[in-house]
């Protein structure tokens, strides 16, 4: 059977912070700073500079998910090196997103030129990583560091490459202490996924 290839889609395949700090202030008139890596916390309102009420995020969040995915283009190198990858491994998105909008994020990869499997998922993805990889050599792609924590512990035999494609938060997420490797672009990611999946063969 051929591997898997396991993707997170925001800041992996797709970038998220510069479309959604868009969305926010066209459609929401609120600014979002990438002070941290964190979101709650960096959003004020144009109007006066009140802090966004961490008890609204959700709110926007699912906003962006339902008007604002179109304004998300595919980060550098991503479409031509999963298009590759694809001709040898099995890609499977594995997205934190609520379900219902799942289908707009499965069409908006399509548009980009990546037509693939979109399972949404909610909190830590280790468990769904180790249902998806099933038995077969699989490695994991994503940028949040929590993740690839909880994937080493559900599926410690799959690899596990943090990424974070926008060059903005690439220095304020720190390297994944449970990842293999930290590698933030594409073109560098597809030798080191070829030769993991080769040695684990």
């Amino acid at each position: 059977m051929r591997p898997r290839l396991i993707l997170d889609c925001d800041e992996v395949i797709l970038e998220f912070a510069g479309p959604f700090a868009q969305w926010l202030r066209e459609a929401r008139d609120v600014e979002l700073k990438f002070d941290s890596s964190a979101l709650i916390g960096n959003m004020r309102h144009l109007s006066d500079g009140r802090p966004v009420d961490p008890a609204d995020f959700p709110a926007l969040l699912d906003g962006f998910f339902e008007h604002g995915q179109r304004l998300q283009q595919p980060a550098e190198g991503a479409v031509e090196v999963l298009t590759a990858l694809s001709k040898d491994f099995d890609l499977i998105v594995l997205t934190n997103i609520p379900a219902a909008w799942r289908d707009i994020r499965l069409e908006v990869l399509r548009e980009r030129g990546l037509d693939v499997p979109v399972h949404a998922n909610d909190g830590p993805k280790g468990r769904m990583v180790k249902e998806l990889a099933g038995d077969r050599r699989a490695v994991f792609v994503d940028d949040l560091p929590p993740h690839h924590s909880s994937a080493l512990k559900h599926a410690p035999e799959v690899g596990r490459l943090h990424m974070v494609a926008d060059a903005t938060l690439r220095g304020l997420i720190p390297a994944a202490p449970d990842a293999h490797v930290r590698i933030d672009r594409w073109d560098e990611a597809e030798g080191w996924i070829r030769d993991y999946l080769e040695r684990a063969a």
